[in-house]
């Protein structure tokens, strides 16, 4: 649903009922005017087509505003001097990306690209088409606008380990710089705080101080499993369970969009293309130069040139295609498709994922909560008042870290999330419809929530030994390319998954505090699985394969690595192996998956990519 943002417009309308339904035309000016407030154009950069076909020659070009590309252009643009071009596929961020407590509406939307793997036998058996679903963004904010929200930086051994392989400059200690430059904290900066965070960045960091019943059942479950609470995941020690900070504002979604876009966007050097998809990466005549990019947009190609570089980031997924399609990737692979080979190179290689397996809890409850008045009330608050359930990432903020083999160890294996639903949910999100699950899924799940309240513990696995791959479906740039997810290929990511139910998942049915609030568990009856006994790894094993579900983290496919390592695409500096003037700077670089959400990774990588171009040709500028 959309409304023109124009005071004039929205007055004519209302003015249209003033005098036969007042009241209604007073509520529907309200309403217009708090979605302008809320997600007007006026609050994005304007699309500046007519000034890219007037001159079409750029110091830099990012492809993509997502987490990571708005970062960029926003750092490269603080250089005056310095022309810069942010191609987005997509347009504006919309109500449904906006608001907090909604943002599952975005899947299978105009936002979402609507990516699923290939189907396999092994895993997401319970879904319609025998996939799980991708879905990855399509809007200025990228899956910034589309995510939970949740601001995870991961494991300092992530950043350790990334640099042992190494990865010159990217331990923990020296990328912790990058995730305080973005941050605007909350909270007062007292203790450690002041050691792992920063006041004054552009991104809204939020510890919502607010007590929800259900986390607070959660919370003490947890501990009472043996895991000890942690007041802060993102300080010196990840383990343990706690309340998720979130990356919101004042009851809205701060996406790299509203954070890094929104406060430059009348920047005179500045420009941001959006609905334009770029479709190939240019190259000087005879050589491995790259100089600008095609860019498909209202019907019709257009040429714009890179007169320093092209930096692409445009996610785990789209990356490796635009990279591909332009000759750079498997020789084998693209000689294929007749595609023109200018740098032999593994992308789309080394795809990592956190995929989920869930346990379901039920809690007898009043399905009339989710009657359509209380749906509309909740709405009607949010709107003009940006508060109430939706303006909150409530009861949903709690999260866990284990390692299933020791204890003891600072580096987890799992991670889980809970999620809570509401008696008959389907009258509110119909999530498990969105997401693509069979209609034996859903009529089995329909039936427990009825009347019930439903927790969802996802046991995450959080170092997938298994790796997929992207590949092209063929030469076309708007074919969306093959997605092989290749979970459990190795089969000690089930057994870590099989371990993690059985020592918290489950667990918790067992602790005084889901006893006492008459939390039980609920196996779905599902075919697939009706031959086990529930209390065996056999059926644990069966259920994983048939509920497998992407907690939507693609990493790894141009992977950052040393010159002799041969499964990188880039070097530490994020340069792509092989050509000049190119660099990938997104999720796609990660080595590895990190342990934990790769949103705030993903933010801190711009940052320190941006960083890296500008200290790159200062020096450059400087031996001139």
């Amino acid at each position: 649903m959309t409304w023109a943002c124009d005071a004039g417009l929205t007055s004519t309308i209302a003015g249209s009922y003033q005098h036969a339904l007042p009241v209604f035309a007073n509520t529907l000016q309200a309403f217009m005017a708090a979605q302008c407030a809320l997600v007007g154009d006026h609050l994005w950069p304007a699309d500046a087509v007519n000034s890219v076909l007037q001159d079409p020659n750029y110091d830099f070009i990012v492809v993509g505003a997502g987490s990571a590309g708005s970062v960029v252009a926003n750092r490269l643009s603080e250089v005056p001097d310095w022309k810069v071009l942010l191609i987005e596929a997509g347009g504006n961020p919309t109500i449904n990306t906006e608001i907090p407590q909604i943002y599952l509406n975005n899947i299978g939307s105009p936002v979402d690209w609507g990516y699923k793997n290939v189907p396999d036998d092994r895993y997401c058996r319970a879904y319609t088409t025998k996939s799980c679903a991708w879905p990855r963004a399509k809007v200025l904010g990228g899956c910034s606008s589309m995510n939970f929200m949740y601001y995870v930086r991961g494991n300092r051994a992530d950043y350790d380990e990334w640099a042992a392989e190494g990865n010159k400059g990217w331990t923990y200690d020296e990328v912790l710089p990058y995730f305080k430059k973005s941050e605007n904290f909350s909270e007062p900066l007292t203790g450690d705080l002041k050691k792992y965070h920063n006041q004054g960045g552009y991104l809204s960091v939020e510890c919502q101080d607010d007590a929800h019943e259900f986390e607070n059942i959660l919370l003490k479950a947890a501990m009472q499993t043996g895991v000890k609470y942690n007041p802060d995941i993102n300080g010196g020690d990840q383990m343990g369970v706690s309340k998720i900070p979130s990356t919101t504002k004042d009851g809205t979604r701060h996406s790299t969009a509203r954070a890094f876009l929104s406060p430059i966007k009348d920047r005179k050097n500045f420009h941001v293309l959006k609905h334009a998809q770029v479709t190939k990466l240019l190259f000087k005549p005879n050589s491995n130069i790259v100089s600008g990019v095609i860019v498909h947009k209202d019907g019709r190609d257009i040429v714009i040139n890179a007169m320093k570089e092209v930096i692409v980031s445009a996610g785990a997924i789209n990356t490796p295609q635009l990279l591909m399609l332009s000759g750079i990737g498997p020789k084998k692979h693209l000689e294929k498709l007749n595609i023109h080979v200018k740098a032999d190179l593994p992308v789309g290689e080394n795809l990592q994922d956190h995929q989920y397996v869930p346990v379901f809890y039920s809690l007898p409850g009043d399905k009339n909560l989710t009657s359509l008045p209380t749906v509309i009330d909740m709405f009607a608050k949010y709107m003009l008042n940006r508060d109430g359930p939706l303006a909150s990432t409530a009861p949903h903020r709690i999260s866990t870290f284990i390692n299933t083999t020791d204890p003891k160890s600072s580096k987890s294996d799992i991670q889980f999330h809970y999620f809570f639903m509401r008696p008959n949910t389907v009258d509110f999100l119909d999530i498990f419809d969105l997401h693509g699950l069979s209609d034996e899924f859903q009529k089995k799940f329909h039936e427990i929530n009825e009347d019930n309240y439903v927790m969802i513990a996802a046991a995450i696995l959080l170092k997938p030994l298994s790796k997929g791959k992207i590949l092209l479906k063929n030469k076309s740039p708007f074919e969306k390319p093959l997605i092989y997810a290749n979970y459990f290929d190795d089969d000690e990511d089930m057994k870590i998954i099989v371990r993690s139910l059985r020592q918290h998942g489950l667990k918790l049915g067992e602790t005084e505090a889901f006893k006492k609030a008459g939390f039980k568990l609920q196996w779905l009856e599902l075919e697939g699985c009706k031959q086990y006994d529930k209390n065996t790894d056999e059926f644990l094993r069966c259920w994983s394969r048939e509920t497998t579900v992407s907690l939507y983290h693609p990493t790894s496919t141009a992977k950052m690595g040393p010159e002799n390592d041969e499964a990188a695409v880039v070097d530490s500096e994020l340069r792509v192996r092989k050509v000049d003037n190119l660099r990938v700077i997104d999720a796609s670089i990660m080595p590895t998956v990190v342990r934990g959400n790769t949103n705030a990774p993903t933010i801190m990588i711009g940052e320190k990519g941006a960083d890296m171009i500008k200290k790159f040709w200062s020096i450059k500028h400087t031996e001139l």
